[in-house]
């Protein structure tokens, strides 16, 4: 990453950069329930509510915040620009 930041910063074309990978690396959201596994046992297969451990199902996710995080950008940009 650190060299992809040194490359953009010596660019003449100016260019924003938005790093989310370190944002989206604290959150591992691996899918260890029903919906990843293959073969599900009956217990599962009567019961998958009880067996679902994966918050993002209900909860907002990376993809969320990574839309968030484009808005702001885009709105801080356009506010720049509009007051140059």
């Amino acid at each position: 990453m650190s060299i992809l930041e040194d490359v953009l910063s010596g660019m003449k074309t100016p260019v924003v950069y938005l790093n989310i990978t370190r944002m989206t690396d604290y959150r591992k959201e691996a899918h260890p329930s029903v919906y990843r596994k293959q073969k599900l046992t009956e217990e599962e297969k009567k019961s998958p509510q009880i067996y679902q451990d994966c918050s993002h199902w209900c909860l907002p996710g990376v993809p969320d915040s990574w839309n968030e995080l484009l808005y702001a950008q885009i709105m801080v940009k356009q506010h720049q620009m509009l007051h140059q």
